[in-house]
């Protein structure tokens, strides 16, 4: 399994790197809850009409926590809250909610470990485990 980039050169003028070349991950095809459902269904004893209940019941949960102001730990899935977007005001006393408040964002963090000080280059960096395994591949196109 290979995670697909291709190179693509920086034409934001503005931007130190200008001109470079980066990697832009291409995505493969979309997996659906179904074909999600299929494949725990094949792995283990559970059927996938219920592996569909459990994962509605649990969006259903999630949403309602979200919603509540809590922040949502799925263990070794990672963590989503929800954060406010809002306008600026140069005085609190200002602040109007009907005015300011312009939407809200689903964010999530991946559970991972900080590297220790003595990792060399990689101190202070975070390990996802959600991305154990991950091989990059080149895209030539």
């Amino acid at each position: 399994m290979a995670i697909h980039f291709r190179l693509i050169r920086n034409e934001i003028r503005s931007n130190k790197h200008y001109g470079k070349f980066f990697a832009h991950t291409v995505k493969g095809s979309e997996v659906t809850l179904n074909e999600i459902e299929q494949q725990i269904q094949a792995n283990c004893s559970a059927k996938a009409s219920d592996v569909r209940l459990v994962l509605t019941e649990l969006y259903d949960t999630i949403r309602h926590e979200l919603q509540s102001g809590h922040v949502v730990n799925l263990g070794e899935l990672g963590k989503f809250h929800i954060s406010v977007r809002s306008i600026p005001v140069a005085e609190p006393k200002d602040f109007r909610i009907d005015r300011h408040v312009t939407g809200f964002r689903c964010k999530y963090s991946p559970n991972g470990k900080r590297y220790e000080s003595h990792m060399g280059r990689l101190a202070g960096h975070i390990h996802h485990a959600l991305t154990d395994g991950c091989e990059a591949k080149h895209d030539v196109r």
